[in-house]
This record gives structure tokens, C-alpha cells and sequence, in this order.
């Protein structure tokens, strides 16, 4: 399969926006869901599953079953590769920076770990700790590892139960199936569940994400199994996109009229439990841009966002270290950093990212078919 330049710009963009959100900078305001109640993870999380259906729908019809599974674990094995090599960094030097530098954002982010670091360690490697910053790519492996059983379970029944059995899922995650689970689970002697609050199991909630990871994967399957079927975007359909789209961005930033407190209505745009409202409205900007993306990279194609895309799982790696790093520059009262020192934050880290997508290319890692993290 081709690569499509429209797409790992896309990611490159994603990844972009991502790491000015985490870094420490006065950037983070303008990144921090920039098109209304959408952030760069909902737009990662649903284009690395679209492509996942792509490039496996493929292989699932022109191989056996078995190598397909082969292949996303092997893949969900690669993440978690990456996963571990970063907590042994943030478990080793952050940790030690917090404590020698006196630094609190260090220290809350490994709250539990300084507290009890055995159990931090062991519980980590088994995704049940997951720290801020370190819990999105065990949300990816838990992912990979499903997504035989969703592919396998559409072809002998069917997308739409599968999307039936997710959407049921999901609404159940809305009213507490997350925690009706944890309490189980600690409710049982002979398990050997950790002394871990829910919370540190990491912010995003499986049960609602899944959702959008098995849409996107559905959407890449139909692509990649009937692309003579695709039909153009209806101009109805994009004006009803746009105007969803308009109204949550001038809601997200009180622009007018739209100036509202939402108040108790804020729950129905959560993210970590991917709310309705917030669900709603990446739909609404998902349409547009994969109608607008295509027109836009036949007359320009950053190569930079582009290879950025096409590395994405170790340039979100490196992004990651370098956040965790930039924390260790607040200081004891957690001040902003001046200027001087946010603009050499900002160069040293999209250097840095870009210094490992060349590494990648040059590799020849860069080439093929489309990377599925």
C-alpha cells in the first residue's frame, strides 16, 4: 500500500499540538483544544485506528487470520516496549531530578511512585499505574490486542454488531462502568489488586475510548475492502459539520453570544471519558478535515509535519522525555518559565523530534506501509 502524504501530516500536525499542550509553556493555552472541545489525543487515537483497519483489512485478506493477530501483537508489543523504556527513564532520572531539585511537579507526578516505588514498578508494567504523560500508550497496547478480536468478530458477524456491542460499551462507560469495575476488582480477596486509587490507573477510560478506536478501524476496513464503494461527502453533510463544528468552537472559547458558563453541563464534554457533546463534535471535525486534508496537500506538502507523521511512535517518545525534562526547570513554586527559557524549551524539543524522524527515514523506517502506532 501506498503511503498517503495527507495522512502522516495529519499526524505530524497531531503530534505537534500534543507536545505544545504537555510542555510547561504559555503556548499550552493555544494548543489546548484549539477547534473547540477536541484535542490532539481523540484525533491521534482515531487516525492510527483507521489506519490499523487499513493495513490489516489487507493482510486479512491475503493471508491467514493468524497473521494478522501475529501482526498487531506484535506491533502492541513494540508500544509497550517503548512504554517501558520510558517509565524505567521517568522511575530513574525524572525521579531523581524531583527529589534532588526540590521540584513538586516532578514529585505529584510520581506522587506514587516516591510513596511506595515496588509496587509503582510492578503495577506499571501490568498497566495498572499509569502516570500523567505515561498513560496514553498503555491505552494503545490494550487497544492492538483487541483489535484482532474486533476485526475477527466483524467478519463472522457483522460491523454493525460489533459497532453495536462498542456504542453499548461506551454509553456504559458514561455512567460509571469504569469504577463499578475497579470496586470488583478490589472487592476480591484472592486477587492481588495494588493499593492504587482509581485515578492512577491513568486518565483516559478504556471502556468509553474503545468506542473511537473501533470506529476508526471500521472506517479503515470499509476503505481498504471497498474503495470503489466510497461516495463523495454529501454538501449537506459538510455544512452540518461546519456549523456543529463553528458552534463548539465559539462555545470552547466564549467567543459572543456563545460567551456561556457551562457549568454542570461541562460533564458532557469530558474528555477522558470521551462525552457525548465532546464525541459530537470530533465527528463533526473528523468529516472536515478528511474532506479538506486531500485538497490541501495537491498544492502543499509540509515535509517536515510529514515526516514527523511517518516516526510517530518514537517522536512521541522523545516528546514525552523532553516534557518530562521540562518540568524539572520549575521551580519550588512551580513560577512560568521567562521567555528566554520557554522559546529554548520549544527549539530544543521540535528539534529534537525532527532529528529523530530524519534518524527514522534514513533508517529506512520511514518507508512502506503506513505505521499503525
Amino acid at each position: 500500500m501506498q503511503r498517503r502524504p495527507e495522512l502522516d501530516s495529519l499526524r505530524g500536525v497531531l503530534l505537534v499540538l500534543m507536545t505544545l499542550t504537555h510542555l510547561p509553556t504559555r503556548l499550552n493555552v493555544i494548543s489546548n483544544q484549539p477547534f473547540g472541545f477536541v484535542s490532539a489525543a481523540e484525533g491521534f487515537v482515531f487516525l492510527s485506528a483507521f489506519l490499523v483497519g487499513v493495513v490489516h483489512a489487507k493482510k486479512l485478506s491475503t493471508s491467514s487470520p493468524v497473521a494478522m493477530v501475529k501482526s498487531l501483537w506484535s506491533r502492541a508489543l513494540k508500544v509497550y516496549g517503548y512504554h517501558v523504556a520510558l517509565l524505567c527513564f521517568a522511575f530513574t532520572i525524572i525521579a531523581a531530578l524531583g527529589v534532588a531539585a526540590r521540584r513538586p511537579a516532578i514529585h505529584n507526578l510520581l506522587g506514587f511512585f516516591h510513596q511506595d516505588p515496588l509496587t509503582a514498578l510492578w503495577s506499571s508494567l501490568f498497566l495498572l499505574y499509569c502516570p500523567p504523560l505515561l498513560d496514553i500508550l498503555p491505552l494503545y497496547v490494550v487497544l492492538l490486542l483487541l483489535t484482532p478480536a474486533v476485526m475477527l468478530g466483524a467478519r463472522k458477524e457483522g460491523w454493525s454488531r460489533v459497532l453495536g456491542l462498542s456504542a453499548l460499551i461506551w454509553v456504559w462507560a458514561q455512567v460509571g462502568l469504569k469504577r463499578a469495575l475497579y470496586d470488583l476488582l478490589v472487592a476480591i480477596p484472592v486477587l492481588p489488586w495494588p493499593p492504587l486509587s482509581i485515578d492512577l490507573s491513568g486518565a483516559f477510560d478504556l471502556f468509553a475510548w474503545q468506542f473511537l478506536w473501533v470506529l476508526g478501524v471500521w472506517l479503515g476496513v470499509s476503505r481498504a475492502t471497498a474503495p470503489e464503494q466510497r461516495e463523495p461527502v454529501s454538501r449537506r453533510l459538510l455544512t452540518g459539520a461546519l456549523v456543529v463544528s463553528v458552534g463548539f468552537l465559539l462555545v470552547r472559547h466564549q467567543v459572543g453570544i456563545f460567551n456561556v458558563e457551562l457549568g454542570a453541563a461541562s460533564v458532557l464534554f469530558d474528555k477522558w471519558s470521551l462525552a457525548p457533546l465532546r464525541l459530537v463534535n470530533f465527528l463533526a471535525v473528523a468529516l472536515l478535515a478528511s474532506w479538506l486534508a486531500p485538497r490541501v496537500f495537491r498544492w502543499l506538502r509540509p515535509r517536515v509535519l510529514e515526516a514527523l507523521g511517518q516516526a510517530s511512535l518514537p517522536v512521541f517518545a522523545v516528546h514525552v522525555v523532553l516534557c518530562l525534562l521540562s518540568l524539572s526547570l520549575l521551580d519550588e513554586n512551580e513560577d512560568p518559565l521567562d521567555y528566554w527559557d520557554e522559546l529554548a524549551v520549544l527549539v530544543a524539543t521540535f528539534c529534537s523530534m525532527y532529528f529523530v524522524a530524519l534518524r527514522q527515514r534514513l533508517a529506512g523506517r520511514g518507508v512502506g506501509p503506513p505505521s499503525t502506532s
